[in-house]
Parts: C-alpha cells; structure tokens; sequence
C-alpha cells in the first residue's frame, strides 16, 4: 500500500506522462511473434531456405545492431531482405493487443488534468498497424517515435530533442518503459521519475529482473 500511495504522489506531482508502447500499453507478445516467428516464416519462402536457417539469420542480424537505430528501423530490415514488413503485421493485426488494465489505465490517466504522451522506438509505419487495431491512440495527447528523430530512446540525443519538441519539463514528468537502457538513459536525461515495468506479456513468460530503482508490475499500478 505505501508503494502505491508513493506512486500516487509522483502522478499527482507530474505534469507530463510518458509512456512506452510495446511492453507497457501493448502487450509485446505480438513483437515476439513478429520477429521470432511470422518474419523468419516469410523469410524461409522467399528465400528457400529452413525456418531454422531464417530464425537464425534474423538472429544474427538483429544481435549485430541491437540497441541500434536499424535494429526498430523497418526499412534497413525490407532492404536487407526483401520482404513486405508491413503485410506481415496487417495480416496477424488481430494478435494486437492491449496488456490487461492497459486501457482502463488510460483511460483514468486521461481523465487527470495531465498530458500523456507516448515515446517509443516501435517504427511509425508498424505503428500505424498498431494503432489501427488497438485504440490507444484516443487516450494520448501526443506521439513520437525515435525513428522520425533518427536517434534511439537509448541515447541522450532523443530526450533533448523530445523536450524540446513536446515543451517537456523532465522535473514534473513521469516515464515507463520496459526497456531498462532506455530508464537509464532517461533518468540520466532528468526524469528522475522514470519506472521500469517488469511485466511486458499478458503471459508473464517474461518477467525483467528489477534493476531499475523505481519498478512497477504493469502501469496499472501507477493508479
């Protein structure tokens, strides 16, 4: 009870809210399924190969600019392989979904005399997907994903470049993220108030390690 009074606190102080989307809002079980399975699928196809051999040579890519601004860029991965990103997600949309209590979340959140607005690595044109298939959007005041800004949330060069763009106060805001670098880097940027979230799939198959010095289970537990 005294974690959620303290958490109450900090809502209460915040003028802005930041949120992640994937792992915060919606639920990264379809990222995972994207990526590990429905793109290495369509990647054996095209090329003839195993899905084995398409699974691991996404892998390897990935684990070679992962944290990097190729590594959420769509169009470095449809020009390395030749494959329509896009139809892949717009065919399996019906796997978007909210992480449960996101939505109500929101929507209380919303209802509060604050903005939200939404910082994420996810591609705007994947994002566009998302966003037509789960109506988070109605909920937020604003958006930006650091592939517009051409620099990561990871590094410092985003958050100066977000606080400018949104007149962000760092003192008087929120963040949550499920990414434990980029809670770093934002209490590095002077969120102070930045929270790592531990539970980004509705199945719990993954739990992060608490590492940041301020956690929550899901954002329902920042009401």
């Amino acid at each position: 009870k005294f974690m959620r009074n303290l958490h109450s606190n900090i809502i209460t102080n915040a003028s802005d809210i930041l949120l992640d989307i994937d792992g915060v809002i919606l639920d990264q079980s379809f990222d995972n399924l994207f990526w590990q399975e429905l793109i290495p699928l369509k990647l054996s196809i095209s090329k003839n190969i195993s899905l084995e051999e398409a699974k691991l040579e996404i892998k390897t890519t990935a684990s070679k600019i992962y944290g990097t601004l190729p590594w959420y860029e769509l169009e470095f991965w449809e020009n390395r392989y030749d494959i329509d990103f896009l139809s892949v997600a717009a065919e399996h949309s019906s796997k978007i979904n909210f992480l449960p209590n996101a939505e109500q979340t929101l929507n209380q959140l919303s209802s509060l005399d604050k903005r939200i607005i939404l910082l994420t690595n996810c591609d705007p044109r994947l994002l566009n997907i998302k966003a037509g298939s789960v109506p988070f959007m109605q909920y937020v005041d604003g958006c930006i994903s650091s592939v517009e800004f051409g620099v990561v949330k990871e590094h410092q060069g985003f958050w100066s470049k977000a606080f400018r763009y949104f007149n962000i106060n760092p003192k008087f805001s929120l963040f949550a993220d499920d990414n434990l670098y980029v809670v770093n880097a934002a209490v590095k940027a002077g969120i102070e108030n930045s929270f790592q979230v531990l539970e980004p799939t509705s199945d719990v198959k993954i739990i992060n390690e608490p590492e940041a010095i301020l956690t929550i289970r899901n954002i329902g537990d920042l009401i």
